[in-house]
C-alpha cells in the first residue's frame, strides 16, 4: 500500500522529498540530474533517499531546479511550494553555465541579454502600433 506524503517526509526528510518532486516535476532522470552534478547515480539517490543531505551540492541543485535554497532545506512555507518552475535540461545546463561564471562574465551575459531583450519587446511594440495604425484605415 502507498504511503502518504506525510509519512513518507518522516521516513526520509524534506530535503529528500523536494529533491525527488522536483527531478519528476522536470521530467529528468536520477542519471542525467547526477551527471548534471558532476556525481554518480547512486550518490544521487542517497540524497533522494535521505541517506546522505547534499550540503556540498545544495546551492548547484537549488540552480538547476531554480528554486532558493530555503526552499530545498523546507524553510519556505508551502504558500511558495507552488512555485516550482519547470526547465528543460538545456535550460539548466544554460543557468550552470552563467553561475559559474565570474562576476564580469555575468555582468556581460546581463548586458547581452537585457539588450537583445529590449529589442524584441520593441519590435513587438513596433508592430503592434503599426497594426493599430492600419485598424485605422479600415
Amino acid at each position: 500500500m502507498l504511503e502518504d506524503n506525510s509519512n513518507l517526509l518522516d521516513k526520509v526528510g524534506i530535503i529528500a522529498c523536494r529533491l525527488r518532486a522536483l527531478r519528476k516535476c522536470n521530467n529528468l532522470s536520477q542519471e542525467s540530474v547526477a551527471k548534471h552534478l558532476g556525481i554518480s547515480r547512486t550518490a544521487y539517490n542517497k540524497y533522494e533517499s535521505g541517506a546522505i543531505k547534499p550540503v556540498r551540492k545544495i546551492c548547484e541543485i537549488a540552480s538547476l531546479f531554480n528554486v532558493t535554497t530555503d526552499y530545498l532545506l523546507g524553510l519556505e512555507k508551502s504558500s511558495r511550494e507552488s512555485q516550482v518552475y519547470t526547465v528543460d535540461l538545456r535550460t539548466a545546463k544554460q543557468i550552470q553555465k552563467y553561475m559559474s561564471l565570474k562576476q564580469k562574465g555575468r555582468e556581460i551575459v546581463d548586458i547581452t541579454l537585457d539588450a537583445v531583450y529590449d529589442r524584441e519587446k520593441m519590435k513587438g511594440a513596433a508592430e503592434a502600433a503599426l497594426k493599430e495604425v492600419g485598424s485605422f484605415g479600415s
